[in-house]
C-alpha cells in the first residue's frame, strides 16, 4: 500500500508539512482552505457553482497530461513597462530579465501545435508558496519517499487511513479512495478495525454532523450550488483623492477656570479670531480595484491613509465644507451613488466590534441572521429541503449551524456575548454576524485588534474560505500579521503618505521590492519588511552600495510598472470583465489563439492580433479549480498575465497591440520550456442572465424583512433582553414598592378627611406620585446609551429600520411600565384612604394616569440618549427636564403666581395636568358634603359656599380649569408621549456619536493636526512650561532648565535638535544630575504555582520547576505556554504573587526592599486622564522614589526619562486627550506605562505584553526603547505572545513554557534567533528546519505552540531540557551568581511605601484636584445646571409677594425646591465620576503607591470648592431674583452657608453609597430610594403633626434641617416683640406670615445653629463611612489573581 500512494501530490502536500506521521492540521477554519472544486461545475456569476457541460472549441485537444519537475529558480522579473522610458530612479539596482533556458523539455505535455497543458504541480496553500518557498518534485522529497518504501506494513496502513481522512475531510473523498485502491465503504470498514482515529459511520451522524461528514468546503460548495447566489461585485476605484480641514490645536486644554472665562469673552473672542486651520490631503490619486472571490490585504505606516480609503470604499465618507472627496468609485457597471450600498457592503472596525451583552451568542447570531439572512427554512425550496433534511429534522437552521461549527462557536453559543466571552471570541461572533449575512463585498478597518495571531489565522483563513465559495471579495487592514496570515491574501495594497507604492499579486511584493535593491531578510516577516519600506526605514534592507528611494521615488517607480499599468487597464475599461487568479492547475490547456474565435474574448470586435487563451480545463477529479484560486477557470478565459518560474506576473495585456501580440507569443514560447508553479491572471465577460438581474433587484431593496417582520423580530430580541435583565426589572419593581408602600403609609388614612391641612397632603400625593413614577423610568437612561453603538453598527448593516427600532422598544416596555404603576398604586392608594366613589373610578384612573406618566418618562428618557454624546450630557439633560417638569406642575407655585412669560410652559407640561388630573378625580367625589357644613372650618368654603368641599377646594387651588373636558390630561400624556418618540425618530436617523470615554477630556469636536506637524513644535512647548509645571510638585526651578525653550528654538533653526536633546541628556548623566541605578541580578529557582478551581476545589499547576536568571542590561523575553502561564510568572518574578521556590534580588527575597527594585509595567495602559504625561511621571517620582532624592533631582530624573522615551513632545498634553491630537495613540500609551514605572528607577523592569495591539511602526518603537532602557544597567523582563523573529533578535535571552507551564528552554536567543534555533535543531528526533520558516515559528511550531496548531509534539521538550548541556550550563551560571550575591535579611528601614504619609496625602488631593479641575464635563457641567437651577427659579418666582396665602406659600415652597432639585442632583452626580479612575487606583494601589484612604479622601476634599461655587450660582442668581434670602448680607452669606453645607452632606451621602454598593447600578437604585423618602418625610408634602410611621425619617433627614434653617433665615420675625408699626410681613387677615408657617411646617428659628451643626455632623459621618467602605469591603480593592 506504501507504494500505491507515495507520490501522489494530494499526498505529497499533507507530509511536507508533516515528515513525521502524525495527525494533519485539525484547525477548523485552517482546513476548510484547502479542497479543490471539481470539473463538473462551473463558477456562476453570482458566486454559486452549478452542473453545466464544458464548452469545446473546434481544435483538436488532447487531454493528456504530464507533470513538470520543479526546481529553485531566481527572481527576475520586470520592475518597468517596456512601452515607457524608464527614469534614473528606477534604472538603479534593477537586474536585467532572465531568459529561461531550453533545457528541461522533456517535462511539457505539448498536446497539439496549439494546445500546452501546465504541469502537474497542484494546488498548495497560500502559506507555503511564499518567494522562498522550496518546493519539492512532485510533491515530494526522496527523503521521505524513503520512509515510505522502508516502513512496516502496519505503520503504511496507518499513514494511508490518515490520508484518507485528511483529503475526505477537504472534499476528496472519490479521489482518496481511488489512490488507495479501495472502495469508500471498504475504508470505512477498515477504520472500524481499530485505527487510532475511529470516526462513526456516516449513517450514524445526525443533524449538521452529517452534512459536515465531508468538510466544510465540500458543504459550502455543495449548498451554492442549490442556493441563491450572491451578486458579485467587481469594485473598481480611480484617482480617489480626500482631502481635509484640520484645526490645529494651540496645544492647550479646557479647564474649569478658563471655561467660566469662555463664557463671557468666548462669543467675542470667536468673532474677532480667526480659526487656525489647514487643509491636509489624506488620499493623494488611489488607483486599483476589488474582485470577486478574492482576499486583499491593506498595508502601510500609520497616517498612511488606510482607514479613510476603507471608509471611502464602504460609501461612508461623504463631502462637507471640512471635506474634499474627488475620483470615483463603481460597482460593477454603476457609480457608488447609484446603488444602495448597505446590503452589498459590509464594514466593521475594531470599535465597531461590540455586542448587546445580554443576548447569548447564539441570540445574537440569530438575530443577524433573521435581519440578513432572506433565505429561512420555512422558504426553502424542495430541492434544498432535500439537501437540508438531515438538520432539518433535528430542528437546526444550516447556515447557522455551519457559522457556528467553522468559527469555533459552538463551545460558547450559550455564554452570553459581553464580559463571560473573550475579546477573541468577541471578534468570531462580529464575522459570523457578516458571514450569516449577503454581503458582496466586506471591509474590515482593524478589526482583530487585541486578538493573539492564532486567532487572526483562524478569523482570516475563515473569511477567505467563504469568500472563495460565495465569490465574495474583502479587503482587510489589519494591525498584527504573521506571515501565516500574510500568505492568507491573494493581493497587497501598499500605502505610503497617500499614495500607492505597490497594489499586485501577493506574491509578487517581495520581488517588486527586490528588484529595486530591497532585500528581505530571512526573519523578517514580508508585511514588517514591506511596511518599513513604506514608512521611510527601508535604508535597513538595502543592498551593498545601493541607495535608499525616497517616497516620491517608490511611487514613481510604481506608476511606470506594469503592476500598474495593468491595474489602470482595468479600472478605466468600461466592459463588465472579471479578473481571476488561479494557481497552476495540471491538465489545464492554454492556446494562442485569435480572440475573434471565443465567446468569451477579451474584446467583442475581432481582431488580428492573438492571445492566450483557456484551451481545456483538467479532466481529473479535484482539479478544476480549489480554494487556492480566486474563481473557476472556464473555457475560453483569457489569460492577460502569467507568472512562471516564481518570477513577478508577467502582464500580457498592456501597452500598444504590437507589445501585446509579443509577449503572449514569447510567454506562449516559454510555456514549453516551464518548470514549477505557474500562475495565471484570466479575465472572462460577467454572465448577464435573468436570473441573477432578479437576484440583483432583491438586494437592491434596502432591508431583507418587511417592516412588520422587522419589528417582529427586534420585539422577540427586546424581550429576550429583557428576561436577561430580570435582576434590573426586580430593582425597579423593588424600588415601585418601596416608595409605593412608604408613600401610603407616609400619607396614612389622609384621604376622605374634612381638615385643609389633610387635603394638602393628599394634593401633595400626586406631585410624589408623579414624581416618583417618573424617576423610576430614570435608570433606563444608561441602558440605552449601552446598546446604541450596537444599534449604529445595526443601522449601517441595515439589519432593521430606525422605525422598527423604536416601535419594538415602545411595544416591549409598556408591560413593565404598567406593572411598575399598578404595583406603586396597590402599596400606596388603600393605605393613603384615597376615594373609590363612583364604583372605584378614581382607583382606575389613578392607574391610567400612573401609567402614563411612566411611560412618558421612559419616553423621555429614550429621546435623551439619542442626542446625549455621553452619559454626563445625558444625566445634565434628564436632571433638567425633571426639574422643569416638577416647577411647572403647579404644586410648587400657584399659577396665578407664576409670571405670565411662563404659564404657557406651565400648560404644556404634562406634569402640570397629571396633577390636575389627579386632584379633579379625588376630590370632586371623594369629598362630597357641601360647603356650607363646613363654613368657618375650611377657607375655601367661606369663598364657595354653594359648592361641594371638593369642588370648593379645586377652585380655591386654581384646580379646576377645563373640568368639562377630564379627557384632556390624558390627550396631552399621550401626545407628549408621541412627540418624544418621533423626536427619538429623528434622533436615531440623523445623530451618530463617535464613541469616547466618558473618563477622557474634552478638547475639540474637530480633528487636530497635530500627528501631522513637526513634534519639535509641541516639544519647544514642552520645554516652556517644564519650570511651571514643576514647580506643583515642590520642586525648585533648575537653572539650566529655565532657558531652555530659547535654546530650543535656536538649535531647532540649526537643524539639530535631536542632538541637543541627547547631548542634553548626556551631559545631565554625566555631570551626575541623573539617578543612579542600582545593578541587580534576578535569580529564579524551581519556582512553582497552583492554583485552586473555585468550583471544585481542585489544584491546578500553573507553572512547574521554572529556573533562571537576568542580569544587568539583559533582556529576558518569557514565551510559550499560556497567557495565564506567563502572566502569573510574570507577577511571581515581580513579587506580587507568591510562589513556591526561591526568588531574590540581589540577595533581597520577595518583600519591601525587593518591591523597591521592581517596576512592573501592566498589560493594561490604566492613566489618570485628565493629568499631563509629565505630570503623571512627577506624581509616580514623587511617590515611589526615596526620602534622600531631592524634589529637583527628581524632576530631572522626570526629563530623562521623557527624552528616554521620545515622550517630550506629548509631555505637556493630557494622557486623554492623545486620541485627539496624535495618530500614534497606542503606542504613546504604552511608553508612558513605561514611563511611569521607570519614574521609580526600577533596576528590574517586568512588562506584560508590551506590544500587545501595536502596528509594526509601534513594535519597533517600544522595542528600540526597552532596548535602551537596558542599556542603562537595568534588567528587563517581557512576556510576549507569538513573536516573530524581529521582535526577539532584540532579546538576549528566552525562557519558554510549554503548554502545560514545563520549562522547555532557557538560554541565548543569539543574532537572528540562531542560537534559540540550533538548540532545538539539536534535539534528538526533533523535526528538521525548513528555511520557508522563521526560526520562532519553527521553534513554537514543534512545541504545539505556533499559529498552526499541529499535532501534540512526540518529544518531551521539558525533559530533554532537563538532560541538556544547556541546562547544566544554566546551573553553573546560577551557582556563580549565587555566590557572588551574599543573601540579605529583610531590613527594617525599609517601609510599605516609600514617601511619608504627608507627601502622599498632598500629592493624592493635587491629583484630584487636578481631575476635577479639568474635568469639565463633570465639574462645569455642574455650575451649568446650578445657573439654569437659577435662572428658572428665580424667573419662575420674581418678587412674589406676601399679599395673600398663595403668595407666602409660593415663597417657602421656592426653597423646598431649591433643596430638592440641587440635593438630589448632587447625590446622583457622584456616582458615576468615582468610578472613572478606579482602574488607576487598582493599578497604583499594585504598585504600592500611597495609603488606600487617601483616594477616598482626595474625593472629598477636592469636591469643596467646586461645590461652594455651585451654590453660590444657585444662590446669587435665584434668590437674587426671588428676593428671598437677600435681606441683607449677613442673611445671604447665612444662606449660602446653609445650602453649602447641605449639598456637601447629601454629595458625601452619595459618595458613601457608591463604595458600598458593587455596583454603580445598586448604588443609584439606593440613592434615589433614600432622597425620595428624605424628600417626602421632611414636613412639607406631610407636616409633621400628620407623620406617624417615619418621624425618625423626619428627624434624620438633611433636607428637614437645611430647610428649617434656609426658611428661617429667609422668613423669620421676632412678632413676639413686634410692636404697633411692626414690619413683619401679614395675611389679609392680619396673621403674621411666619407665625402661620411655623405652625403649619413645624419650624424653629432658635434651633437653627443645632440643626447647622447637625448637617456638618452628618457630613462627618457621611465621609468617615464612605472612607471605611472603600478601604474595607473587597470590591473597592484590585481583583486578585
Amino acid at each position: 500500500m506504501a507504494n500505491q500512494f507515495k507520490s501522489h501530490p494530494s499526498f505529497m502536500w499533507w507530509a511536507r508539512d508533516h515528515t513525521e506521521f502524525g495527525e494533519p492540521p485539525s484547525r477548523t477554519p485552517s482546513s476548510v482552505g484547502r479542497e479543490c472544486i471539481p470539473p463538473t461545475t462551473r463558477q456562476s456569476s453570482v458566486g454559486s457553482t452549478e452542473h453545466m457541460p464544458t464548452t469545446r472549441r473546434p481544435s483538436s485537444v488532447c487531454s493528456e497530461h504530464v507533470s513538470l519537475s520543479t526546481r529553485q529558480s531566481s527572481v527576475g522579473s520586470e520592475c518597468i513597462s517596456p512601452t515607457r522610458r524608464q527614469p534614473s530612479v528606477c534604472r538603479e539596482h534593477i537586474p536585467p530579465p532572465t531568459r529561461q533556458s531550453s533545457v528541461g523539455c522533456e517535462h511539457v505535455s505539448v498536446v497539439s501545435d496549439s494546445v500546452i497543458t501546465l504541469p502537474s504541480q497542484g494546488a498548495m496553500t497560500p502559506a507555503t508558496t511564499g518567494v522562498n518557498t522550496p518546493i519539492f518534485s512532485g510533491g515530494s522529497s526522496q527523503e521521505f519517499q524513503y520512509k515510505i518504501e522502508k516502513a512496516s506494513p502496519e505503520t503504511a496502513r496507518h499513514v494511508a487511513l490518515r490520508m484518507y481522512e485528511s483529503m475526505k475531510r477537504y472534499g476528496l473523498r472519490e479521489d482518496a479512495g481511488k489512490i488507495i485502491g479501495k472502495e469508500a465503504n471498504e475504508i470505512e470498514e477498515i477504520k472500524e478495525e481499530g485505527v487510532d482515529r475511529v470516526g462513526r459511520k456516516s449513517e450514524e451522524l445526525m443533524g449538521m454532523d452529517y452534512l459536515l461528514r465531508d468538510g466544510f468546503v465540500s458543504y459550502l460548495r455543495d449548498m451554492a450550488k442549490i442556493t441563491p447566489p450572491i451578486p458579485q461585485q467587481v469594485v473598481r476605484f480611480s484617482n480617489i483623492k480626500f482631502t481635509r480641514k484640520f484645526h490645529v490645536s494651540d496645544g492647550t486644554y479646557e479647564t474649569f477656570g478658563n471655561k467660566v472665562v469662555k463664557c463671557f469673552v468666548g462669543p467675542l473672542k470667536t468673532l474677532l479670531q480667526e480659526k487656525d486651520s489647514t487643509w491636509l490631503q489624506v488620499l493623494k490619486g488611489v488607483d486599483g480595484y476589488i474582485m470577486p472571490g478574492s482576499m486583499t490585504l491593506l498595508l502601510g505606516p500609520p497616517g498612511s491613509g488606510k482607514s479613510t480609503l476603507l471608509e471611502v470604499l464602504a460609501g461612508r465618507v461623504k463631502e462637507t465644507k471640512n471635506s474634499i472627496l474627488e475620483g470615483e468609485v463603481m460597482y460593477n457597471d454603476k457609480y457608488a451613488s447609484e446603488i444602495s450600498l448597505s446590503r452589498l457592503i459590509a464594514y466593521i472596525n475594531g470599535q465597531l466590534n461590540k455586542h448587546i451583552p445580554f443576548l447569548s451568542v447564539r441570540e445574537t447570531l440569530e438575530f443577524a441572521r433573521d435581519c440578513t439572512q432572506g433565505l429561512q427554512p420555512e422558504n426553502f425550496t424542495p430541492q434544498m429541503r432535500k439537501f437540508f433534511a438531515h438538520a432539518l429534522v433535528e430542528g437546526q437552521d444550516p447556515f447557522l449551524e455551519y457559522v457556528l461549527e467553522i468559527l469555533s462557536l459552538k463551545e460558547i453559543q450559550h455564554k452570553l456575548a459581553g464580559d463571560e466571552i473573550s475579546d477573541t471570541d468577541r471578534q468570531k461572533l462580529t464575522t459570523a454576524e457578516l458571514a450569516l449575512g449577503t454581503y458582496s463585498v466586506m471591509l474590515y478597518d482593524q478589526p482583530f485588534s487585541g486578538s493573539d495571531l492564532a486567532a487572526t489565522y483562524d478569523l482570516v483563513d475563515t473569511l477567505r474560505t467563504i469568500s472563495r465559495i460565495q465569490q465574495s471579495s474583502a479587503i482587510m487592514s489589519i494591525t498584527q500579521l504573521s506571515q501565516e496570515v500574510f500568505d492568507l491574501f491573494d493581493r497587497i495594497i501598499l500605502l505610503g503618505d497617500g499614495h500607492v507604492l505597490f497594489q499586485g499579486p501577493r506574491q509578487d511584493a517581495i520581488p517588486y521590492f527586490s528588484n529595486l535593491g530591497y532585500t528581505k531578510p530571512s526573519h523578517v516577516e514580508s508585511n514588517e519588511f514591506l511596511e518599513d519600506i513604506a514608512a521611510g526605514n527601508g535604508s535597513q534592507y538595502l543592498a551593498q552600495g545601493a541607495r535608499p528611494y525616497t517616497l516620491d521615488e517608490l511611487v514613481a517607480c510604481y506608476k511606470i510598472s506594469d503592476h500598474y499599468n495593468d491595474i489602470i487597464r482595468i479600472v478605466h475599461k468600461d466592459d463588465g470583465k472579471h479578473t481571476y487568479w488561479v494557481e497552476s492547475e495540471p491538465g489545464l490547456g492554454l492556446s494562442l489563439k485569435t480572440p475573434s474565435k471565443y465567446h468569451y474574448s477579451a474584446d467583442a470586435g475581432p481582431r488580428r492580433e492573438t492571445e492566450l487563451i483557456v484551451a481545456k480545463l483538467s479532466r481529473k477529479v479535484g482539479h478544476s479549480g480549489g480554494i487556492e484560486s480566486t474563481g473557476r477557470v472556464q473555457t475560453g478565459d483569457v489569460v492577460t498575465a502569467i507568472s512562471m518560474n516564481k518570477e513577478e506576473m508577467q502582464y500580457l495585456s498592456v501597452g500598444p497591440r504590437k507589445t501585446q501580440h509579443e509577449r503572449a507569443s514569447h510567454v506562449y514560447s516559454r510555456l514549453k520550456q516551464a518548470r514549477g508553479r505557474i500562475r495565471l491572471q484570466v479575465e472572462r465577460y460577467k454572465d448577464k442572465e435573468e436570473e441573477y438581474q432578479a437576484q440583483w433587484e432583491q438586494f437592491q431593496r434596502p432591508f431583507v424583512q418587511t417592516w412588520w417582520k422587522s419589528t417582529k423580530t427586534l420585539i422577540n430580541r427586546q424581550i429576550k433582553i429583557t428576561k436577561r435583565l430580570h435582576a434590573l426589572i426586580k430593582l425597579r419593581l423593588l424600588q415601585a414598592v418601596l416608595l409605593g408602600f412608604f408613600a401610603g403609609t407616609l400619607f396614612y388614612k389622609l384621604g376622605g378627611q374634612y381638615n385643609q391641612q389633610k387635603m394638602n397632603s393628599i394634593r401633595a400625593l400626586g406631585f410624589v406620585s408623579t414624581m416618583s413614577i417618573m424617576l423610576i423610568n430614570l435608570v433606563q437612561l444608561p441602558l440605552y446609551m449601552l446598546q446604541r453603538p450596537i444599534f449604529y453598527k445595526h443601522k449601517t448593516l441595515r439589519f432593521f429600520r430606525v422605525s422598527s427600532y423604536i416601535v419594538a422598544n415602545c411595544i416591549v416596555n409598556l408591560p413593565q411600565t404598567l406593572l411598575e404603576a399598578l404595583t406603586y398604586t396597590l402599596c400606596a392608594y388603600f393605605l393613603a384612604g384615597l376615594s373609590m366613589a363612583g364604583n372605584g373610578s378614581p382607583f382606575f384612573a389613578y392607574v391610567a394616569l400612573l401609567c402614563l406618566v411612566a411611560y412618558f418618562g421612559s419616553s423621555v428618557f429614550f429621546f435623551l440618549s439619542t442626542i446625549s454624546s455621553i452619559p454626563e450630557a445625558g444625566n445634565a439633560l434628564a436632571g433638567l427636564l425633571v426639574s422643569i417638569s416638577l416647577l411647572f406642575s403647579g404644586f410648587v407655585i400657584y399659577p396665578s403666581n407664576i409670571p405670565t412669560y411662563w404659564k404657557w410652559l406651565m400648560y404644556v407640561n404634562p406634569i402640570h395636568w397629571a396633577n390636575v388630573s389627579f386632584c379633579r378625580f379625588q376630590f370632586s367625589g371623594g369629598y362630597p358634603d357641601p360647603c356650607s357644613n363646613h363654613r368657618g372650618q375650611l377657607a375655601f368654603c367661606d369663598q364657595f359656599p354653594t359648592m361641594t368641599v371638593g369642588k370648593g377646594y379645586l377652585a380655591f387651588y386654581e384646580l379646576s380649569e377645563d373640568s368639562k373636558r377630564p379627557w384632556l390630561p390624558y390627550v396631552i400624556l399621550l401626545g407628549w408621549t408621541a412627540i418624544a418618540i418621533i423626536l427619538t425618530l429623528l434622533g436615531l436617523k440623523n445623530i451618530e456619536f463617535v464613541e469616547t470615554s466618558q473618563s477622557l477630556p474634552y478638547i475639540r469636536k474637530s480633528a487636530t493636526a497635530s500627528n501631522y506637524k513637526e513634534d519639535a513644535d509641541s516639544e519647544s512647548e514642552s520645554y516652556n512650561s517644564f519650570s511651571e509645571n514643576s514647580d506643583n510638585y515642590g520642586a525648585s526651578k533648575s537653572p539650566s532648565l529655565q532657558n531652555s525653550g530659547t535654546s530650543y528654538r535656536k538649535m531647532k533653526e540649526n537643524g539639530t535638535v535631536d542632538g541637543w536633546i541627547e547631548e542634553f541628556r548626556v551631559d545631565l548623566e554625566r555631570n551626575g544630575l541623573g539617578i543612579p541605578v542600582e545593578p541587580v541580578t534576578l535569580l529564579f529557582e524551581d519556582l512553582s504555582f497552583t492554583r485552586y478551581n473555585g468550583g471544585n476545589k481542585e489544584r491546578s499547576s500553573v507553572f512547574s520547576n521554572i529556573t533562571g536568571y537576568a542580569k544587568p542590561q539583559n533582556m529576558l523575553a518569557l514565551l510559550g505556554g499560556t497567557r495565564t502561564n506567563k502572566a502569573t510568572l510574570l507577577k511571581c518574578l515581580a513579587g506580587r504573587v507568591p510562589c513556591i521556590g526561591n526568588l531574590q534580588a540581589n540577595g533581597f527575597r520577595p518583600g519591601a526592599a525587593f518591591c523597591r527594585l521592581i517596576g512592573y509595567v501592566e498589560k493594561l495602559d490604566a492613566h489618570q486622564p485628565y493629568l499631563s504625561i509629565r505630570e503623571s511621571l512627577q506624581f509616580s517620582a514623587a511617590l515611589r522614589l526615596g526620602k534622600e532624592v531631592s524634589s529637583m533631582m527628581r524632576n530631572i530624573h522626570v526629563e530623562l526619562v521623557l527624552s528616554q522615551l521620545g515622550l517630550l513632545p506629548y509631555s505637556n498634553k493630557l494622557v486623554g486627550s492623545l486620541h485627539d491630537s496624535t495618530g500614534k495613540t497606542f503606542e504613546i500609551a504604552k511608553k508612558i506605562t513605561i514611563a511611569v514605572e521607570l519614574a521609580a528607577n526600577p533596576s528590574i523592569l517586568l512588562l506584560e505584553e508590551p506590544i500587545f495591539g501595536l502596528d509594526i511602526t509601534g513594535t519597533s518603537t517600544i522595542l528600540n526603547v526597552l532596548s535602551k532602557v537596558s542599556h542603562s544597567g537595568r534588567v528587563i523582563i517581557a512576556s510576549l505572545t507569538h513573536a516573530n523573529g524581529r521582535v526577539l533578535s532584540f532579546f538576549d535571552l528566552a525562557l519558554i513554557l510549554t503548554e502545560e507551564g514545563h520549562q522547555a528552554y532557557f538560554g541565548p536567543v543569539g543574532c537572528n534567533c540562531n542560537e534559540l534555533l540550533d538548540y532545538f535543531t539539536s534535539i534528538l528526533k526533533a523535526p528538521p528546519y525548513s528555511e520557508k520558516a522563521t526560526p520562532v515559528s519553527f521553534v513554537m511550531r514543534v512545541l504545539g505552540l505556533g499559529i498552526r496548531k499541529g499535532r501534540t509534539p512526540q518529544i518531551n521538550y521539558a525533559e530533554a531540557y532537563q538532560v541538556s548541556f544547556l541546562q547544566e550550563i544554566n546551573s553553573k551560571t546560577i551557582s556563580n551568581l549565587k555566590k557572588l550575591i551574599k543573601e540579605r535579611a529583610p531590613e527594617d528601614q525599609f517601609s510599605t511605601y516609600s514617601a511619608p504619609y504627608s507627601r502622599q496625602a498632598i500629592l493624592v488631593l493635587l491629583r484630584t484636584r487636578r481631575f476635577l479641575w479639568r474635568n469639565v464635563q463633570y465639574t462645569y457641567g455642574r455650575l451649568t445646571g446650578c445657573i439654569m437651577i437659577g435662572l428658572l427659579m428665580g424667573s419662575l418666582y420674581y418678587q412674589i409677594e406676601y399679599k395673600d396665602t398663595y403668595g407666602a406659600t409660593s415663597r417657602m415652597l421656592y426653597i423646598y425646591m431649591q433643596v430638592l432639585l440641587v440635593g438630589v442632583i448632587s447625590a446622583n452626580n457622584v456616582i458615576p465620576q468615582i468610578g472613572t479612575d478606579r482602574l488607576v487606583y487598582f493599578r497604583e494601589k499594585r504598585a504600592g503607591m500611597y495609603l488606600p484612604v487617601f483616594y477616598p479622601v482626595s474625593w472629598a476634599v477636592g469636591e469643596i470648592p467646586y461645590i461652594f461655587i455651585a451654590t453660590l450660582a444657585v444662590v446669587g442668581i435665584g434668590n437674587g431674583m426671588a428676593g428671598i434670602g437677600t435681606g441683607s448680607m449677613a442673611e445671604f452669606l447665612q444662606y449660602w452657608l446653609a445650602l453649602f453645607i447641605f449639598t456637601l452632606c447629601v454629595t458625601y451621602f452619595g459618595m458613601m453609597i457608591t463604595f458600598l454598593a458593587p455596583l454603580p447600578t445598586l448604588a443609584a437604585f439606593a440613592v434615589s430610594i433614600v432622597t425620595s423618602m428624605w424628600v417626602s418625610a421632611s414636613g412639607v408634602v406631610v407636616a409633621l403633626s400628620d407623620i406617624r410611621f417615619y418621624r425618625w425619617m423626619y428627624w434624620s433627614s438633611p433636607f428637614q434641617f437645611a430647610m428649617n434653617v434656609m426658611t428661617s433665615i429667609s422668613f423669620y420675625c421676632n412678632t413676639k416683640e413686634c410692636a404697633a408699626n411692626c414690619s413683619c410681613p401679614k395675611f389679609p387677615d392680619g396673621s403674621y406670615v411666619w407665625d402661620r408657617m411655623a405652625s403649619l411646617r413645624s419650624l424653629n428659628h432658635e434651633r437653627m445653629d443645632t440643626d447647622i451643626y447637625i448637617l456638618c455632623a452628618m457630613c462627618v459621618l457621611f465621609a468617615s463611612l464612605a472612607f471605611i467602605f472603600f478601604v474595607v469591603l473587597k470590591h473597592n480593592s484590585p481583583p486578585q489573581l
